[in-house]
């Protein structure tokens, strides 16, 4: 006997999210490793990222662009359950940073959000040399103009890869900047280097586990 699916059945199917592979990493600093976890999944034409390391959750919304439309971290070492969404141009940031209730409105920059750059700087820079972006420095929630620079191939963890650098804007761009590395044929992200704090922090080493 031949089945037959109500239309609401099928409706329900194709408005499920659609998960990715599930990505591992490791992150390396002054000798310690903690594991990441990227989960991403697709529905309604929005992009949402799932990020875990430790004891921190990070959730991102994007659209097919890329662009941050909201994004919540979640740190119990750290007290902190906070949201930030963006709506015409002015960003709403609600909940707790480090203990402390927050609730106030910051105004964009006028650059396109990319909380997280690792996700999609090497789409990005496919085709080009720069990209100016903003984000919030997570240890202060901080809004920062930031810029992403192609800078051609280079062997990360003994493969070919896509290097990335980025750094602050204008004269600030002399004290920080970091790197990105990218596979060459899928463009995902592969490992990073750089120093997460005053100068003296032992360098931070992210690396793709296979």
């Amino acid at each position: 006997m031949k089945k037959s699916y109500p239309f609401s059945v099928i409706l329900l199917f194709f408005s499920l999210p659609i998960f990715a592979q599930r990505t591992n990493y490791i992150s390396e600093y002054d000798g310690q490793q903690t594991a990441i976890i990227w989960q991403e999944k697709r529905a309604n034409e929005k992009i949402y990222l799932s990020v875990t390391q430790g004891n921190e959750q990070h959730e991102y919304v994007m659209n097919k662009s890329f662009q941050t439309e909201k994004w919540n971290v979640v740190s119990q070492p750290s007290n902190t359950d906070l949201t930030i969404e963006l709506h015409n141009g002015k960003y709403s940031i609600v909940g707790k940073f480090k203990g402390k209730s927050i609730s106030k409105t910051i105004v964009s920059k006028g650059y396109v959000w990319y909380q997280n750059i690792a996700y999609n700087a090497g789409i990005l820079l496919k085709d080009k040399c720069t990209v100016k972006y903003e984000c919030f420095r997570p240890d202060n929630i901080e809004l920062y103009a930031m810029v992403a620079e192609a800078k051609g191939s280079e062997k990360f963890d003994g493969i070919n890869s896509n290097k990335i650098t980025v750094s602050l804007t204008g004269f600030l761009s002399v004290f920080w900047s970091c790197s990105y590395y990218f596979d060459p044929t899928t463009l995902n992200f592969i490992g990073y280097k750089g120093v997460n704090g005053r100068p003296g922090t032992p360098e931070t080493i992210i690396k793709q586990v296979k």
